[in-house]
């Protein structure tokens, strides 16, 4: 960590004073108090009692390590004081006054929820010195952030920090938090929520709304909402049939705005709003690691090439976590995790200290001069870097796994448990008898199917409804306790509720088939998976430190010793095209070895061999990823069947993800 972390004592014996009352009982109390919209099938604010382990674990001490304890290697804005005080433009050309407190904010909800994951105090003192400051410089209305610039260029940033004061709240119960944004959200106008992206407010004005009843927050949303004045995706564009045409962060923000009003409300047209844009946006958008098409503007996946930026990867997860609870389907949990398993590892390096801004699931070159989007077309924006020309991205990368955490366990009613999000963890809660409860998850999953959870109970015994999720993807599903195979209907998409009385020592053991796949994707070709994972050939590279200075930098480099910008080129071949005939003709490989971190390259326990041929097919203008070649033209050069091997998705760099299809046999 940087030594401006320590900057503050006064801060810090402020903070202190908040961690040491961070107990799980407070925690759970807290979430038995404020259970949540009342039309929402599940509800999250678990945080507190979630621990990662396993590769989870592994992942979030590498992001601690990486960039997220590193922030002056990601330069401005982020080796500023953050939210603790008042942040200089470092330029008077490029970026809006608001920029850098949302990037920031961004930031600081990712490092704020890494430490409580972590138990780590400095990243936590970090991000609650900003929460202090925040709050001492309220204005005498009690609108916060007014030193940002206007009212209204204040209220998107404030969006963004919503989610850190939310997680604040989970952890500490403090109730200074829903007080003050109470006072906050009050000083708001319809016509002021109208405005673009401040209409992104509902999100904490309704969280707020539920914990204290006021009806004049609803009653403003609901107003700025169905207003439609603010641009983008209006209640007119959730329910046609039209393809979106708009901003793709944005769109991501905006998606869980009707699904929240219907959760807080039950009308049935908000609900309708929401699955409609939801399914738009999948058919015209969706590319194969799970996130949409996006290079700013949505950007449609009728080209594979098409890129996604980072920050879609953290909005568009979130949003989904909405549909997940809002609706209790299964289905969307397995999207969250097609995501957070294959979009959010390909989209930084293993050690996370560098990351993308555009990221591809076809890309054969990563440099300084390789992105082949045409925003801002033949420059860094694909390159694995610290620093980048616009910091959105690396802000939000920050997010994506401790909110996957955050969200694995949910709460269904007053007393159920959810195990909504399957990876390694454990999870303490308080049963609704008052019981102490532990469960440990104990799973390879994704790279596995079988899942064995153990539950520790104080007093020996509890009664838990405790639900388990069956993703659609599974081709079977076994369920065992204590050994006894358990009987019952088991259906794909949906959560099974085990209801009985747990003892200390049982142990749940679910085992989910995962068969490989091989899927059309439209008319450009095909990729692999097996279960939540996407798979990708590896392409062999060359990696080069890049110590270029590009002038759209603005002057910015990675201020750390050890975070370098980097240049990946291919060192082997990638033209290669799909020869076989069905999933007959995938071999899954299985290693032993289980203590390796499976995102490294080469550390994979799971692999598919497919047959391929080489074609022609050459980079464009020797430094683009090519787009795919006519399916018509799709030759075979030579006679050799190659056996290719696909690794996860998440440990390359270079990668050919969908391959072109040989059509005539050879």
């Amino acid at each position: 960590m940087t030594k401006r972390f320590f900057s503050s004592a006064i801060a810090a014996a402020l903070l202190f004073a908040g961690i040491a009352g961070c107990t799980p009982k407070a925690t759970d109390a807290l979430a038995e108090k404020s259970l949540p919209a009342p039309y929402a099938e599940l509800s999250d604010g678990l945080l507190g009692g979630i621990s990662p382990q396993g590769w989870t674990l592994e992942f979030l001490k590498r992001q601690g390590s990486g960039l997220t304890g590193h922030p002056d290697a990601m330069s401005y804005p982020y080796n500023s004081c953050l939210w603790a005080g008042l942040m200089k433009r470092n330029t008077d050309t490029y970026g809006c006054e608001w920029w850098r407190y949302e990037q920031t904010g961004y930031y600081t909800d990712g490092l704020l929820k890494l430490g409580y994951l972590l138990d780590d105090e400095d990243f936590i003192r970090t991000a609650v010195e900003g929460i202090e400051y925040t709050f001492a410089n309220a204005d005498s209305l009690g609108r916060l952030g007014t030193y940002i610039d206007k009212p209204v260029d204040t209220m998107w940033p404030i969006c963004v920090y919503f989610r850190v004061l939310q997680a604040y709240y989970e952890k500490t119960g403090d109730e200074r938090v829903v007080e003050m944004l109470h006072r906050h959200y009050l000083t708001y106008t319809p016509e002021q929520l109208e405005v673009w992206r401040s209409i992104i407010s509902i999100e904490g004005m309704l969280w707020v709304y539920g914990k204290t009843g006021d009806e004049k927050l609803l009653e403003l949303c609901e107003t700025a909402w169905n207003a439609g004045k603010h641009g983008d995706l209006t209640p007119e564009v959730c329910l046609s049939d039209e393809k979106m045409l708009m901003h793709g962060v944005t769109c991501c923000e905006e998606l869980k705005l009707p699904l929240l009003l219907y959760a807080y409300t039950g009308k049935s047209g908000y609900l309708e709003q929401a699955l409609n844009a939801q399914r738009k946006l999948e058919r015209d958008d969706l590319l194969p690691d799970g996130v949409i098409a996006s290079a700013e503007e949505l950007v449609g996946s009728d080209n594979v090439i098409n890129s996604h930026e980072t920050c879609d990867i953290a909005d568009y997860t979130w949003a989904l976590g909405y549909f997940l609870m809002v609706t209790g389907e299964g289905k969307w949990a397995d999207k969250i995790e097609q995501a957070v398993f294959n979009a959010l590892p390909g989209a930084v390096t293993k050690d996370f200290k560098s990351l993308q801004y555009f990221s591809s699931v076809n890309q054969f070159l990563a440099t300084g001069d390789s992105n082949h989007n045409d925003f801002f077309h033949g420059s860094t924006w694909m390159a694995y870097r610290p620093t980048h020309q616009t910091e959105c991205c690396a802000g939000n990368v920050h997010r994506v796994m401790p909110n996957y955490l955050s969200r694995m366990w949910l709460r269904r009613g007053e007393d159920g448990i959810a195990a909504a999000l399957y990876g390694p963890s454990v999870f303490e809660f308080t049963s609704g008898s008052g019981a102490r409860c532990s469960i440990r998850e104990q799973t390879l999953y994704p790279f596995e199917g079988d899942i064995a959870f153990h539950f520790s109970l104080e007093g020996g015994s509890a009664k838990i409804p405790f639900s388990f999720r069956i993703p659609e993807w599974s081709t079977g599903v076994d369920v065992e306790l204590n050994g006894k195979k358990l009987s019952g209907t088991f259906r794909k998409g949906e959560f099974a509720t085990v209801e009985r009385v747990f003892r200390d020592g049982d142990c749940l053991k679910i085992s989910f088939a995962m068969e490989p796949e091989c899927v059309p994707f439209q008319d450009q070709g095909v990729y692999f998976r097996r279960g939540p994972l996407l798979f990708s050939y590896a392409i062999p590279q060359i990696k080069q430190a890049d110590t270029r200075v590009y002038a759209n930098m603005y002057g910015k480099v990675p201020e750390e010793p050890g975070f370098d910008c980097w240049s990946f080129t291919p060192s082997g071949d990638w033209n290669y095209a799909w020869a076989g005939s069905g999933c007959e003709d995938i071999r899954v490989v299985l290693s032993e070895d289980d203590d390796a971190y499976p995102f490294d390259p080469g550390c994979a326990s799971v692999r598919l061999e497919i047959p391929a041929v080489k074609i022609d097919w050459e980079l464009e203008e020797g430094r683009y990823t090519p787009r795919m070649p006519d399916p018509r033209d799709v030759k075979a050069v030579g006679e050799e069947v190659y056996t290719l091997t696909l690794v996860p998705y998440g440990s390359t760099e270079l990668r050919l993800t969908v391959f072109p299809e040989l059509k005539d046999s050879l």
